[in-house]
């Protein structure tokens, strides 16, 4: 049995569709003939016995093994439908020859037809429409003429209105038979169009998703490996070129601009671009009015992309003459949150370069390098925080050891410097970044970088010591002038009346600051030399 292959249903399904029937009629053949086999063993026996002609049932007993022969032996398929379309026939004419036209013979000519057009085709279902009809005037002629008796001598005479009602009742329901087929051949062959019309549509459909799926993919990917690259990017500068670049280079388009609000909201400059078109306009502090009618001030505006493509009703425009070939452009917001900081603007030399459903992925792309901006933002003004408060701290530091050092000599020195060959080490003593002393060694050979290191870390850890000390002190002296402080305060608040406090303040004031002379007035007048 021949089997034909995806492929070749879709590419000839009318071939199909005959192939598919043809293998049908194969499969049915075989349980026809058998059937045939039993039904026919099982009529075979009565009509032996009733039968007084030898040639007749000489006949019956040739078609009989005829048939068992080729439904045991494998032959062809027309083989075979010829051995059940000459039984038939060979049926219907021994009824013909015995009972004449009135006996069941028409049955079995009927039954010619059908089977020749479904086991065959409507043609020779034709085929088999005009030889009954030439059977039929053939012993139409004889039977009327006298030329022929029926074997039954008990068959009811026939006339030639009989003959003539045979015939057409053989036309008319001959010619339904075959035409029936045809339209169901015909129908079937139109619902196998259909539905191999259909798979194929599918079959495109599907080719179609996954090129669409497999473009998004990498789409989404290009995007991926942008927002990665620029996140780890702090400085701001680098990560607008970094941007840029990598745009241009993994989409391939012809123009990459990124816009920026300024101080005052209404103005979106140019802070990077690519191409000698992008280098003019950025030297040349280029800008755009956001309540102007320019795509990006709308997607500034409005929060969402907008892009226009020469195949709109609305044509492409480019806001300056530096970019004579863009055929689609497309602008996106920059946004964290609610905050909008500028927009991302894409131009293509290609027409219909941007789609409905490619705007999302461009638009997280767009996020992205947003949030990696002002992520880079709030690192340099932390970076400068820190440096303002180390900064501070120093100052702090110095003027804390200054006014130390102002009030004590903080020096200690041990040996002597007698050698005139000595080799001089100097360490500062630093802490957070403030030198606030230093070590001076010397020896009559050289620093090995071990004695070096070794020095450099007991010189952090005296400095450690040294400050801890300086708080300890700064903390005592608080505390004790916190304690004088209050039991001062507690004195002057013991007392009853004016004059004890007045007499309380100046004693404990003098007696606590030592001072040489105290004097204390209240007065409204403005003069207190």
């Amino acid at each position: 049995m021949e089997k034909f292959s995806p492929r070749d249903q879709a590419l000839n399904p009318e071939e199909t569709t005959r192939q598919f029937y043809k293998n049908w009629r194969e499969q049915f053949s075989l349980p026809l003939l058998i059937g045939m086999l039993v039904f026919g063993g099982v009529a075979l026996i009565p009509a032996l016995s009733t039968s007084k002609s030898t040639l007749i049932n000489a006949v019956f007993i040739a078609l009989f093994v005829i048939t068992g022969i080729v439904t045991v032996v494998r032959f062809s398929y027309s083989a075979r439908m010829s051995v059940i379309m000459l039984g038939v026939y060979v049926i219907g004419l021994i009824e013909l020859i015995t009972h004449g036209i009135l006996g069941d013979g028409l049955f079995f000519f009927l039954g010619l037809i059908v089977f020749a057009t479904m086991l065959l085709s409507p043609k020779a279902g034709v085929a088999a429409l005009v030889v009954n009809l030439l059977t039929f005037v053939l012993f139409g002629w004889l039977i009327l003429g006298g030329k022929l008796i029926p074997l039954n001598p008990n068959a009811p005479p026939a006339l030639m209105a009989d003959w003539l009602s045979a015939t057409v009742a053989v036309i008319m329901f001959g010619a339904v038979i075959i035409f029936g087929f045809q339209r169901l051949e015909a129908e079937f062959l139109k619902a196998q169009n259909q539905v191999e019309s259909t798979l194929n549509t599918l079959k495109i459909e599907r080719t179609n998703l996954e090129i669409t799926v497999s473009e998004r993919t990498r789409q989404l990917d290009k995007v991926n490996q942008i927002g990665r690259a620029v996140t780890a990017i702090l400085e701001p500068d680098e990560l607008l070129r970094r941007a840029a670049h990598l745009i241009s280079q993994e989409f391939e388009y012809y123009y990459i601009a990124i816009f920026l609000l300024d101080i005052t909201g209404q103005w979106a400059e140019l802070k990077e671009a690519t191409g000698e078109a992008g280098r003019i306009l950025r030297e040349n502090k280029h800008r755009v009015d956001i309540n102007g009618k320019s795509i990006i001030g709308r997607a500034i505006r409005t929060k969402i992309a907008h892009f226009v493509q020469e195949n709109t009703n609305e044509p492409v425009r480019p806001d300056n003459p530096l970019l004579p070939y863009t055929r689609s452009q497309i602008a996106l917001p920059l946004i964290v949150g609610e905050i909008v900081l500028g927009a991302l603007e894409m131009h293509s030399t290609k027409t219909n370069a941007f789609s409905l459903q490619e705007v999302g992925a461009f638009q997280s792309m767009a996020n992205e390098i947003a949030i990696a901006l002002e992520n880079s933002h709030l690192f340099r003004e932390a970076q400068q925080s820190l440096s303002e408060m180390r900064a501070t701290q120093r100052q702090y530091i110095q003027g804390a050891w200054s006014s130390l050092t102002a009030d004590q000599s903080l020096e200690y020195a041990l040996g002597d410097n007698d050698q005139a060959n000595n080799k001089d080490l100097e360490i500062p003593l630093l802490l957070r970044d403030q030198a606030i002393g230093q070590i001076h060694l010397e020896n009559s050979s050289d620093w090995t970088p071990e004695q070096k290191n070794l020095i450099a870390s007991i010189t952090a850890q005296a400095t450690l010591a040294l400050e801890n000390a300086r708080l300890v002190e700064e903390s005592q002296s608080v505390a004790v002038r916190e304690r004088l402080a209050n039991e001062l305060i507690a004195k002057i608040w013991s007392s009853t009346n004016m004059d004890n406090i007045l007499q309380t303040t100046v004693r404990e004031l003098g007696r606590t600051l030592e001072a040489a002379e105290v004097v204390i007035e209240v007065s409204m007048d403005g003069d207190h030399g």
